[in-house]
């Protein structure tokens, strides 16, 4: 009988250059090395094309998915902390099926207003202008994926320039406008859990 190869010889396996091993499931919420990861990824990529002048008309697809998919990951993200704050549940799972940018964000505005008070419309502009102009051109998420839509034409008709640098610096203030969210809403968290903790006699 044929033995069967050990995992650390396959394909997704560490090998004995150590700094090239990534690590996985370390984090107590790993969902933030995903939303990072796409961030970190498209930036490093933007880096390339402003300093070497090259690959820019190849780049530019993987460069606007993966920022893109960043801002979803963000959008879900803070949309679920503000579901935790206000201790809601989403039966219909809506928000984790679409791709839709401007549904996600619709939920999301809703909720936000509703988990932190401190937070108002004017905190919300960057990324409305960003999930705006990316519906636009993309509704469902695959125009940077595929070269043709699922009816068999060209995908991105009508769009003939992006400049990658000014796209970058766009969607990265977008992106810090969420992480600023992010970053209250789990100060809230923190805040009622220690409340709860001093209710209960934990501390």
């Amino acid at each position: 009988m044929k033995k069967k190869k050990s995992p650390a010889s396959g394909l997704l396996a560490s090998d004995r250059d150590w700094h090239n091993n990534a690590c996985l499931n370390y984090m107590s919420d790993h969902g933030t090395a995903y939303t990072e990861g796409y961030r970190r990824a498209a930036d490093i990529l933007i880096r390339h094309i402003d300093e070497t002048a090259r690959d820019q008309d190849f780049l530019v697809y993987p460069v606007v998915f993966l920022y893109r998919h960043h801002i979803e990951l963000q959008i879900k993200q803070v949309t679920g902390l503000a579901r935790r704050l206000l201790r809601e549940h989403d039966s219909r799972g809506g928000d984790k099926v679409t791709h839709n940018l401007n549904s996600l964000w619709e939920v999301a505005r809703k909720l936000l207003l509703q988990a932190d008070d401190t937070l108002g419309h004017s905190h919300f502009r960057r990324v409305s202008d960003v999930v705006r102009a990316l519906n636009e051109a993309d509704l469902r998420a695959t125009g940077f994926r595929y070269a043709r839509t699922a009816e068999g034409g060209r995908s991105l008709e009508g769009i003939q320039y992006i400049n990658t640098r000014r796209f970058g610096e766009q969607m990265a203030a977008a992106s810090d406008d969420l992480d600023a969210i992010d970053n209250g809403l789990r100060y809230l968290l923190d805040l009622e859990n220690e409340m709860l903790g001093h209710e209960n006699g934990l501390y």
